[in-house]
Parts: structure tokens; C-alpha cells; sequence
């Protein structure tokens, strides 16, 4: 990252201040836990945090036994308010969506594993690295809502998920097979696409040390993603073929127009193969500092082919060319059934250093380094009967991207809860991208040829922060909050075949103060309002992708501006007892009203008309939220935990397309409903039985997709999950279990899964 003097001080004095309030920290000499994000690793839902001004949700390793939990980012299927992208299972690019976000603004999701940042700020479709946590040393998942903590990077304007893994007290450890299997119909293709994973932990704790070894393999194959489309009919050359085809599926589109669809395209089925390991290093310099490293790998091999349902009058599959079909023409490229082969490699390193006393001063250190050493696609360019044995094709290396940061935090805890708990701080990232695409003579073997495209460009950002939360009286506690962060882009190229142009620099700053108060009822009610401003700023892809007409750089947007959302919210929530049963019900009124949003539009006013990545002035929204959970829910064994919430989210100006005021925004749904009753029958048998609810919602800023329920579209749904598990022993367990088990067909524009039936076998000693 360029270096200036400012910063270098800057950087100096934190470090200062993190070393001193290190060594006060180590003169307390008692025992307690300091992390980014204040959680405590119970079986159970753990209360708020009171020097947290975020609404939560938690849910635990236990729950999750409970569940059909493949992959972490499960962990979320069933929060309020929350959507993933996930796909397929082993789907790499499950995205996140929240209150007022769609999954497709994917730099709106914080996600820390044990104060790790693993957000990948690459791009918009670019996910968490979910991977660096093994499934089986999950211990719990925390969520916190909105920009009101002065704790979290500015992209916590949508949803911080904190992840917390086991820490082993002696020697212990756990392993887990699973298989699973869907059969699935759609679009005149039928197939039976499954997999396993097989995942293992151990760890052990002996004298001073810590240690834990995990590992992780899984293999699935997706079911279609995506398939090709014919819509607009051709006029063919004179002399040129043509040939008469059967097969294509006749239908309409999302926005009700008719097209066909021919099957799916050449990196619609994808066979992955994916395995992870992680040692992690702690070490007890005292009862009052802890010092940890820990190393993680993950590889994937994936395979992504086509399949035509498009038949010649031989009976033969037809892969390019001119078809006709009931009477009309249309081209196929040659390559759009070509399969693709993709290798990646990844590599995390973190360190951290924290003192944990209960009172009085502490401070931590935590970085990471995310290093993406191999990210390899080699495509072919010829149809998929020749392709098989090699040919042309292109080669897409993005190895060299990756990411760092850094944390310091120091904290003060006083004596007797009637004081000021501070925090203070310092954060650090960069953030760097490297793509690049050639030609190749023989896509499965090749190396580069000549230059197709590339571009490249990083981002850095460092921010200082503090908050107080002060107990102003026995009921009433106030958290006040300021960050500042100065955030620049630099080394931006674009590159095609003749040449390559170069981005200029930016640079900007912004402030986000923080407020919010909260109050304890004599029924033991609390009541909480907050206010909060984060600004997120773009990310690298954002800025510099493109292309190059001539000597000029078009359809990109390194001109953006960040985000700024001014977030509110009201809160009510409170614990309750009724004879055997416990839990907590928690009820939200929240405001998202966020400035220059970064979504890809048409901007109108201009001729021709550009369509890229723009800022949409502004976006309102506004909601509800009702969670609650309750233990032994009138019979002994049964837990139950549900959710409701409605969003009203909508583009209140728009400069650059002023037609699109007043529609609802995209991918966030009106209503979110989730429900899960769980049962532990206090012998041998448990099951559990979930819900999950998605109302109607849009894809397209103008609110065309009047179709939903179709390939392309975004349905309204609702899917049930069901397990049955048998405690063998108690260091064994064996399970069954369904997704979607009334075989619901939604999309959110891919085919999502059909009827997935799970099996798993999980030993613990």
C-alpha cells in the first residue's frame, strides 16, 4: 500500500497506545476473554453482550446437530432477516443478503471467525471465505444487525456475522461423514446429482499449549445453474445451414416474453472436489495474555460441463450452429455448451495477540494475511464432442489476489458496572486484484498465449476508532461511538489485446458517529434505540472493471462514491420464564436510509445509454422484526425458535434513471418468516422439523420480472427441512435428514436445490 508520513505515524502512535494499555492489561493479572466481538461459547443462546448497541442472534454447535448442516454459512439458513445465496452445496459463492441488502451487494457483509476477517472486498458477487472454517469446529454464530457498533468496518451498513470455533480443555475431538443425493427435473433435463463430506477436529490443551488440527473433504455435483436461452430469431446467410432441431422447452421469460431454453450451458453442471485443513497454535504466557497463530489451506478441483437437449433429425445433440425451431431461426455460439476445468488454491494465515483480564484494561491484536495462489478456469472454445480431447479454449488466472489486515484494540472495563467501558482502536486492510485472460491452443493442458484482457488495481483502508458505553444509572446505559477511515484505490489498469490504460488514484475519508440508548423496565423489558452512520466504500472490481475502445477505458465507474447509510432503530426485548419453559422474544423497528448506493444500472441520460456499475442516490427502507425462542415449550425435550420480519425497501431518487423512483428494491424480499421446532425425546431419539419462508421480491430495478417463477426469475417460497437423529452412544450418532422436502421449484434467477435427501454418521470422543 503507498505509504504516507501521516499515516505512518498514525500507524506508530496506535501501536503505542496498543502496548501500553498491553502492559496495564498484564499488571491486572486476572483471567478474561477479550475478542473483536464480545461473545461468550455456551450450548445456549447467550444474552446481549450490554456494551453491544446491535441487535443479535445466536445459535449454537448444538442447535446446528439438530439441523441438516452441511457447510457453515448453514448457520444463517434460519436468522431473522437473513438470506444466503447458497446454490449447491460446496457453492463458493454464497453471498449474503440482509435488512435493507440484497445478496448481490455482497460488501455489505462483515464475517469474522475468532476476530479473523475473512470478508472477501473484491468485488459484488465475491463471498466470505466460509472455507477457512472447518464445519465440525464450529462452536456458535453470532449476527448483529446495522451500523451501530464503532467496533466494525463501515461495511457493516448490512450484517456482521462473527463465527466462534472450539477451544478444547483437554484432549477431545469429533469426525463426521455425511451423504447426500437429489434427483432433480427442470427445463426438459433430468438428473441425480449428490456427494459426501467428511470432516474431523482435534484438539488438546496441555500445561501452557493449545492446539487443534481440522480437516475437511467434500465432493458434490450441482444440479443445472444455468441454461442456454433462445429468444430472439435470426435471419441466416444465404447459403448458410441450418439445421431443424426438437428438444427446446418452450416457456416465457421473467418479464413474460416467450423464449426457449436448450439445456444447460457449458459451466452449468459443476463437480467439485474441495478439501481444507487448519492447525492452529495457542500458547498461555500468563492467566492474563494468550498469543495464538494458526494456518489454513483450501484446494478445489472442479469439473463444469453442458448437456444439449437439442436433437438433430438423426437423433443427435446439436451444440452451435443455426436451429430452427417451430418455424424460426436463432444462432447457438459454438461454445456454448464448452466445459471448463477450474483449480484453486488458498491460503490464510493469522496471528493474534490478547490479554484477558475481568477488569481494568485490555487490548488485543489480530491480522490476517488471505493469500489466493492459484485461481485458475481454462475454457474450451470448441464444441463439447472435440473438446473432450483438447483444442482451443482460453486460460483466466486471477493468482496473485488476495488481501491483509491488521487490528489493535484496547478496552477498559471498570471495577463495578456503573462506570464507563471503553474501546478504542486501530484497523488496517488492502486489498488487491489480479485477473488475467489469454488465448491457449489446448485449453485442458496449455499455457497463456496472447493477451485476451485483464485488470488489476488495490485498495487499502485504515481507520481509528472509540466507543463508551457509560451506565448512567441503575436502568440506563448510553454507548456513544466514533470511527474515522481514509480509504484509497490506486494501481488500477484495465489491459485487452492491444494494449492497456491505467486508472487514476482516489482518495477520500469519511466520519461515522454512533449513539444509543437503552433502558431496563421494572418487568425487566429492554428497550434500546440506536442511530448509527457507516459508509462503505468500493470495492477493487467495482472501480476498475471494464473494457478499452480504441485508447479509452469504458463501461466502468472509477469516479464512485461510497455508500453512506444513516441507520435507526427501536428495540424491545426480554427474557421470560413459564414453569419448565424459558426463552427470550425480541421485537425491532429499524430504518436503513442509505446514500449513493452501488448497483449495476442503465444510466438514461447520457446517449448512448451506459449501463455499468453507478451510484442510485438513494434507497429507503424500512422494517419489523419478531423473534423469539423458548425451551421445553410445554414439553420436556421440545425447543422451539422462530422469526418474522417485513421490509419495505424501495429507490427514492435516482439521478441517472429517474423512471426508477418508486420501485421496490431488489432481491430483498417483503416478508422473511423462519420457524424450528426441535426435539430431544431424553433417550436415544431427536429430530427436528424447519420452515423457511421468502415472499415476493424483484430482480430487475424496474420491477419487470413480472414472471418470478421461472429460470431467470426470483420466487416466492416456501421450503421444509426435517431430521431424525439416534444416539447409538453417547459418543456415536446417526441421522437422516430432507431439504425441501415437499420438492418446491424456486429460483433466485439459478435453479435452487429440489428434495435433497441427507444421511450422516458423527462420532465424538
Amino acid at each position: 500500500m503507498k505509504s504516507l508520513p501521516r499515516r505512518r505515524l498514525l500507524a506508530l502512535a496506535i501501536t503505542q497506545l496498543f502496548a501500553m494499555s498491553a502492559g496495564a492489561a498484564l499488571a491486572q493479572g486476572v483471567a478474561s476473554d477479550l475478542t473483536l466481538a464480545t461473545v461468550t461459547v455456551t450450548g445456549i443462546k447467550s444474552p446481549l453482550d450490554p456494551h453491544l448497541p446491535n441487535s443479535t442472534e445466536s445459535i449454537s454447535a448444538d442447535e446446528l446437530h439438530n439441523l441438516n448442516f452441511v457447510n457453515v454459512e448453514d448457520a444463517l439458513k434460519y436468522m431473522p432477516d437473513m438470506t444466503i445465496r447458497k446454490r449447491y452445496i460446496g457453492d463458493r459463492n454464497a453471498l449474503i443478503g440482509g435488512r435493507s441488502f440484497s445478496e448481490l451487494q455482497a460488501p455489505r457483509g462483515l464475517v469474522y471467525a475468532d476476530g479473523y476477517l475473512l470478508s472477501q472486498f473484491l468485488g459484488q458477487f465475491n463471498a466470505p471465505r466460509w472455507n477457512v472454517v472447518a464445519p465440525e469446529e464450529l462452536a456458535r454464530t453470532d449476527v448483529l444487525y446495522g451500523p451501530f457498533s464503532a467496533l466494525y468496518p463501515g461495511n457493516s451498513i448490512g450484517t456482521t456475522v462473527v463465527m466462534t470455533t472450539r477451544k478444547p480443555q483437554k484432549f477431545e475431538g469429533s469426525a463426521r461423514a455425511q451423504y447426500f443425493t437429489q434427483d432433480y427435473s427442470d427445463a426438459g433435463f433430468s438428473g441425480s446429482y449428490g456427494g459426501h463430506q467428511e470432516s474431523v477436529w482435534l484438539g488438546n490443551k496441555a500445561g501452557d499449549w493449545t492446539y487443534t488440527l481440522d480437516a475437511n473433504r467434500l465432493q458434490n455435483k450441482s444440479q443445472p445453474m444455468q441454461y442456454l436461452s433462445l429468444q430472439t430469431p435470426v435471419k441466416p446467410a444465404a447459403g448458410s445451414t441450418v439445421t431443424p432441431v426438437t428438444g427446446a422447452v418452450r416457456g416465457l421469460d421473467p418479464t413474460g416474453k416467450p423464449w426457449y431454453l436448450a439445456g444447460p450451458i457449458g459451466s452449468a453442471l459443476e463437480d467439485d472436489t474441495q478439501q481444507q485443513i487448519k492447525l492452529k497454535l495457542g500458547y498461555d504466557f500468563s492467566p492474563a495474555l494468550y498469543a495464538e497463530v494458526l494456518y489454513t489451506y483450501w484446494h478445489n478441483d472442479a469439473r463444469r460441463t453442458g448437456a444439449s437437449t437439442l436433437r438433430d433429425p438423426a437423433g443427435n445433440p446439436v451444440y452451435g450452429g443455426n436451429v430452427a425451431i417451430e418455424g424460426n431461426v436463432y444462432s447457438i455460439p459454438v461454445n456454448s455448451f464448452s466445459p471448463q476445468n477450474v483449480e484453486e488454491g488458498h491460503g490464510m494465515l493469522g496471528a493474534k495477540l490478547v490479554s484477558r483480564n475481568a477488569t481494568g484494561w485490555n487490548a488485543s491484536a489480530v491480522g490476517t494475511l488471505y493469500d489466493i495462489s492459484t485461481d485458475l478456469t481454462r475454457s474450451a472454445t470448441v464444441a463439447p464432442p472435440q473438446a473432450l480431447h483438447g483444442g482451443p479454449g482460453t486460460y483466466a488466472d486471477n493468482s496473485g489476489t488476495g488481501w491483509h489486515t491488521l487490528d489493535l484494540q484496547a478496552t477498559y472495563t471498570p471495577d463495578k458496572d456503573d462506570g464507563h467501558a471503553l474501546a478504542f482502536g486501530y484497523h488496517n486492510n488492502r486489498y488487491v486484484l489480479q485477473n488475467r485472460a489469454y488465448n491457449t491452443a489446448d485449453w485442458l493442458d496449455g499455457g497463456a498465449g496472447s493477451r485476451l484482457s485483464g485488470f488489476f488495481g488495490k485498495t487499502g483502508l485504515q481507520a481509528l476508532f472509540a466507543q463508551d458505553s457509560w451506565k448512567l444509572a441503575p436502568q440506563w446505559n448510553a454507548t456513544l461511538g466514533l470511527r474515522y477511515e481514509d480509504w484509497q484505490a490506486y494501481d488500477g489498469r484495465r489491459e485487452n489485446s492491444a494494449g492497456g490504460q491505467a486508472y487514476a488514484d482516489r482518495r477520500a475519508s469519511a466520519w461515522s458517529p454512533k449513539a444509543s440508548l437503552s433502558y431496563v423496565t421494572a418487568n425487566d423489558w429492554l428497550l434500546k434505540a440506536s442511530i448509527g452512520k457507516g459508509v462503505r466504500f468500493p470495492t477493487v472490481s467495482e472501480l476498475f472493471q471494464g473494457s478499452i475502445v480504441g485508447n479509452s477505458i469504458v463501461n466502468n465507474n472509477p469516479g464512485l462514491r461510497p455508500e453512506r447509510a444513516l441507520s435507526k432503530e427501536l428495540t424491545a426485548e426480554r427474557d421470560f420464564r413459564l414453569g419448565k419453559a424459558s426463552g427470550s422474544y425480541r421485537i425491532s423497528l429499524f430504518e436503513d436510509d442509505v446514500r449513493d448506493t452501488i448497483y449495476s444500472q442503465t444510466n438514461i441520460l447520457v446517449f448512448p445509454n451506459v449501463t455499468n456499475v453507478q451510484n442510485i442516490d438513494r434507497v429507503l427502507t424500512r422494517g419489523l422484526e419478531l423473534s423469539g425462542n423458548a425451551g421445553n415449550a410445554g414439553i420436556n425435550g421440545l425447543d422451539l425458535n422462530g422469526n418474522i420480519s417485513y421490509a419495505h425497501a424501495r429507490i427514492e431518487e435516482d439521478a441517472n434513471n429517474p423512471a426508477l423512483v418508486g420501485k421496490q428494491w431488489v432481491r430483498v424480499p417483503r416478508i422473511r418468516a423462519n420457524a424450528v421446532a426441535s426435539y430431544r425425546s431424553g433417550g436415544q431419539w431427536s429430530g427436528s422439523l424447519a420452515m423457511h419462508y421468502s415472499g415476493r421480491e424483484y430482480s430487475n430495478l424496474d420491477n419487470s420480472d413480472i414472471n418470478p417463477n421461472v429460470y431467470g426469475g426470483t420466487s416466492s417460497y416456501t421450503t421444509w427441512d426435517t431430521k431424525l437423529s439416534y444416539h447409538i452412544s453417547s459418543k456415536l450418532d446417526a441421522s437422516i435428514g430432507i431439504n425441501n422436502l415437499t420438492d418446491k421449484k424456486y429460483y433466485v434467477f439459478h435453479p435452487y436445490p429440489g428434495r435433497s435427501l441427507f444421511g450422516e454418521l458423527r462420532a465424538s470422543f
